[in-house]
């Protein structure tokens, strides 16, 4: 028999196949099937469990192609302490700050170098007085000489060292600063210097101002100032822009002592006893007249008035008083000197009680030799007299 006829055989009356019951693979193979109950065991009493040990977090894997890394065993995870975690949360705010000022750091270096650009270049006088006096030097040497282009940062220099250059470069200003004025401008500061006295050094002869600085030097001695007599440093030479700081000597006072009152402040040194001196001739109309000044020793200062009145101070112990009895005594003609008189006026005696008394010695004019009669020609020939 054919295929065919085995296949017409299975068909049904109404002209089908015969539907076979289909069989799962589950049955095929042996297994139960999904929805088939199962035989339920008796619950078995479970036995106690011995006590388990603490379940531990599984060890962290180390990447071993990470740098450092070695073969072995994994490292057991350490477990954080309180202590770290508060240090690392400061670590953070740290690097916060931190973060923050690098931020305005930058923010201000841009804005320093975008926004402070120099444009305005102005001379002032130290009392802002107007017109401006820079003595001898004009306005444009002073700002020509700072070296400061425009355009330039503000900040790009150290006002410090243009006001050293300038007071070298420029000997004749009494003071210089250099200053700058938010948000553009560079100011200069000045005030001259008027030659005042002459100082006698080894090698020749020094202009110097009010504030003992060395204006010029010179060979010969220079006319119309005032001769200042002082205590130069040792081995001092002489450099134009600069000021001396003379030596401070009392020929009263031992080495010891000396250096222990200057140490201690209780003497007065001799930059600051010329001070006072000056301050003190301008306040009494004397500082005009004076010819010469003498702080050589400073127990026995003095000053000469019109070259012809020479005036002994002593120490600068009630130098003020003094200076009130000199000009009491040089200025006015019906209680003091006359106009001519010449001599010694020695206001440095202080008496027991602490009064100070001054005393005029006049210059005492070499008596003038009387001449003797010329002889006449007749009285050096006498005829009478026998010849021989």
């Amino acid at each position: 028999m054919d295929r065919n006829q085995r296949s017409r055989r299975q068909k049904s009356a109404n002209g089908s196949y015969a539907q076979q019951p289909r069989r799962s693979m589950g049955s095929r193979l042996g297994l139960e099937k999904r929805n088939a109950p199962r035989s339920k065991a008796p619950p078995k009493k479970a036995a106690p469990a011995p006590h388990a040990p603490p379940r531990q977090r599984p060890a962290q894997e180390i990447n071993p192609q990470k740098a450092g890394y070695r073969p072995g065993t994994p490292r057991r995870t350490r477990r954080v302490t309180q202590a770290e975690i508060i240090r690392a949360k400061r670590r953070r705010r740290l690097l916060g700050a931190l973060g923050v000022l690098a931020v305005l750091a930058v923010g201000a270096f841009v804005s320093i170098n975008l926004l402070f650009k120099v444009t305005i270049f102005r001379v002032e006088s130290y009392d802002r007085s107007q017109p401006v006096d820079t003595g001898i030097y004009t306005s444009d040497e002073l700002i020509e000489a700072l070296g400061i282009e425009k355009n330039s940062n503000l900040f790009a220099f150290s006002t410090a060292e243009k006001t050293q250059q300038l007071a070298l470069q420029f000997p004749y200003l009494e003071h210089v600063a250099v200053e700058i004025q938010l948000p553009a401008a560079v100011i200069i500061k000045v005030e001259p210097a008027t030659e005042r006295f002459a100082c006698m050094y080894p090698g020749g002869w020094m202009v110097l101002s009010d504030s003992l600085k060395i204006l010029r030097t010179d060979v010969s001695q220079p006319d119309g100032l005032i001769l200042l007599t002082m205590s130069l440093p040792t081995d001092f030479s002489p450099v134009v822009g600069q000021n001396i700081e003379p030596k401070s000597y009392n020929s009263l006072l031992s080495e010891t002592q000396q250096a222990t009152a200057e140490t201690a402040g209780l003497q007065a040194s001799a930059l600051q006893t010329l001070t006072e001196v000056r301050d003190g001739l301008q306040e009494n109309n004397l500082f005009d007249g004076t010819t010469a000044l003498n702080i050589q020793d400073l127990s026995d200062i003095e000053f000469t008035y019109q070259n012809r009145v020479q005036v002994l101070l002593g120490s600068e112990t009630n130098l003020a008083y003094k200076l009130r009895l000199a000009a009491a005594a040089l200025t006015d003609p019906e209680k003091g000197l006359a106009a001519g008189d010449k001599g010694v006026l020695d206001i440095s005696t202080q008496r027991s009680d602490g009064d100070i008394r001054a005393y005029f010695a006049p210059d005492t004019p070499e008596p003038t030799p009387t001449p003797e009669p010329t002889p006449s020609p007749e009285e050096e020939t006498d005829p009478e007299s026998p010849t021989e």
